[in-house]
């Protein structure tokens, strides 16, 4: 009996772990054979794109109308009968109104055009939705009156595309990296030298009626109605002004 008792290990070496102490977890399937991500990995990644969607939403109904009215161009058709002409506007075919700038004429100008859309409306600081949407439908209307008014050649060709939009979302976005921040700081400058570089841009497109940086569109985007940028740019301006003003005031 006592050569059995010698023989039994100490008793500290059979404490339980600490109830503080985190048990590991038992590896996923896949985890370390190279199958695929982690559990916790995927658990990450799902949470992220859940704040993501969850913060924009609108983002995902953007998406889906380029989609639905640029789909055909990927096909090398252009969906003629949502872009915009003051003739069939003018003879009750109002959607063009809403739908004009959700179509491309190539492939390439679909891709110019939605990446600038949706990564520049995803950069806002502006937290309100309501706000942000402001802007957009401001720039929109700037860039379509504008065009209207100012480019006759759109009787003839018509218009379409996210271009002016994004020129007003461009002005925005650096107009808010100036406000309320000093001038010796960087995000002030970035956003400073962003701002002058695409109200240079549109104004000399505006005067001109030529493309700036033309060579880089491969004749790929059809005839761009030059004047419509500017307008995007008044608008979606106008309207931040507006929405930055009476949060000021309310303050």
């Amino acid at each position: 009996m006592k050569t059995i008792v010698e023989r039994q290990l100490p008793f500290e070496t059979l404490r339980l772990p600490d109830a503080r102490t985190p048990l590991p977890l038992p590896a996923q399937r896949g985890e370390g054979r190279g199958e695929g991500p982690s559990f916790q990995t995927t658990i990450q990644y799902r949470s992220r794109l859940h704040r993501y969607i969850g913060d924009r939403p609108e983002l995902i109904f953007f998406t889906f109308l380029i989609l639905i009215f640029s789909g055909p161009t990927i096909l090398g058709v252009v969906w003629k009968g949502m872009t915009f002409h003051p003739a069939a506007v003018q003879a009750g075919q109002w959607w063009r109104l809403f739908t004009h700038p959700f179509v491309h004429v190539t492939w390439y100008h679909l891709l110019l055009d939605a990446a600038a859309f949706l990564m520049l409306y995803n950069g806002l600081i502006e937290p309100s939705r309501a706000k942000r949407l402001s802007c957009v439908a401001a720039g929109w209307a700037g860039s379509l009156m504008m065009a209207w008014f100012a480019a006759p050649m759109i009787f003839s060709t018509g218009l379409c595309g996210l271009s002016g939009i994004a020129h007003g979302l461009m002005a925005v976005s650096a107009a808010e990296m100036m406000t309320g921040r000093s001038r010796d700081s960087l995000e002030w400058r970035i956003g400073a030298t962003t701002f002058v570089i695409v109200v240079v841009k549109a104004a000399y497109e505006a005067v001109t009626g030529k493309i700036l940086f033309a060579f880089l569109y491969f004749g790929l985007v059809g005839d761009p109605v030059t004047v419509s940028h500017a307008g995007g740019i008044i608008g979606g301006l106008l309207m931040w002004l507006v929405c930055h003003s009476t949060a000021a005031r309310r303050a």
